[in-house]
């Protein structure tokens, strides 16, 4: 799309587990074209600096599985003490409001009710309210760390071997309404979608969509190249998630790692509030 000097593409999808969800979305992908629309001819260049900001489930989800699901596939702390002892089981992340969950029977791209060496699909609570409780597990690394199995050993076809890979990775949703979240908010900025992200010890966000929040209220859209952080300071800056919720579902691509990609992975959560990231 352009408008003026102004450029921007986008992609939207939808998937579903079930046909007939599939059958009435003529309204959702109206509604993410006009708002592509609007922020491609409104859009201003964010002023650089330090900004509450409001990520969406979509941006959550990205956070969640790039900067924290990675980490704790256990495989990379096989042999690791320096990393092990970063990641020690017990300890504090962030607040009792924060919990992150892997989970392989919820229906989408992450549904693996058996991983591929057979282990069943379970709930596996990586944080339990701010603290960490556990690690994604294949046999072998369970073995190697003498921990409890997750059923995260997967392979993308039959010519890999199986390695530690998240299935359904998400932060719980929590009990405030986001009006009462973004009403709490002096000056910040809410990301509705995103490009892409990545990360390990620090992170990277590039926002599709993102908007001024202001005395309480999303107002103008805004042009964000890049928002960063720490992993750790920003699990410990997590302040409000909300009620509302979604887990998500892509068409096409997924999870990459070592020469395996893409596998397919689900991802989201809550409108998630941090009190401090870097916004470029």
């Amino acid at each position: 799309m352009a408008y003026g000097e102004n450029k921007d593409k986008g992609t939207v999808s939808k998937a579903a587990s079930y046909y007939q969800d599939l059958t009435d979305l003529k309204a959702h992908f109206t509604d993410q074209i006009d708002k592509s629309i609007e922020f491609v001819k409104e859009a201003q260049p964010v002023e650089p600096g330090d900004y509450t900001v409001l990520l969406g489930p979509e941006a959550t989800g990205v956070f969640t599985h790039e900067s924290f699901g990675h980490k704790s596939e256990s495989d990379f702390m096989v042999g690791d003490e320096t990393m092990r002892a970063e990641w020690a089981l017990g300890k504090v992340i962030g607040q009792d409001l924060l919990t992150i969950i892997d989970d392989g029977n919820i229906l989408g791209s992450g549904y693996t009710p058996y991983d591929d060496e057979g282990t069943r699909a379970r709930k596996t609570y990586i944080i339990k309210d701010g603290k960490l409780r556990a690690r994604l597990h294949s046999t072998e690394t369970s073995v190697a760390l003498a921990e409890g199995l997750t059923a995260n050993a997967r392979a993308i076809n039959f010519e890999f071997e199986p390695i530690v890979r998240m299935t359904t990775t998400y932060i719980e949703k929590g009990t405030r309404p986001l009006a009462e979240i973004i009403g709490e908010i002096d000056r910040g900025i809410f990301i509705d979608n995103i490009k892409h992200g990545s990360g390990m010890s620090t992170f990277t966000i590039a926002p599709a969509r993102a908007y001024m929040i202001e005395e309480g209220r999303i107002t103008k859209p805004v042009r964000v190249s890049v928002v960063t952080g720490s992993v750790f300071k920003t699990l410990a800056d997590v302040d409000a998630v909300s009620q509302e919720f979604e887990i998500l579902s892509f068409v096409g691509g997924g999870c990459g790692k070592m020469e395996q990609y893409p596998l397919p992975v689900g991802f989201g959560g809550p409108y998630t509030r941090v009190k401090k990231l870097s916004v470029q």
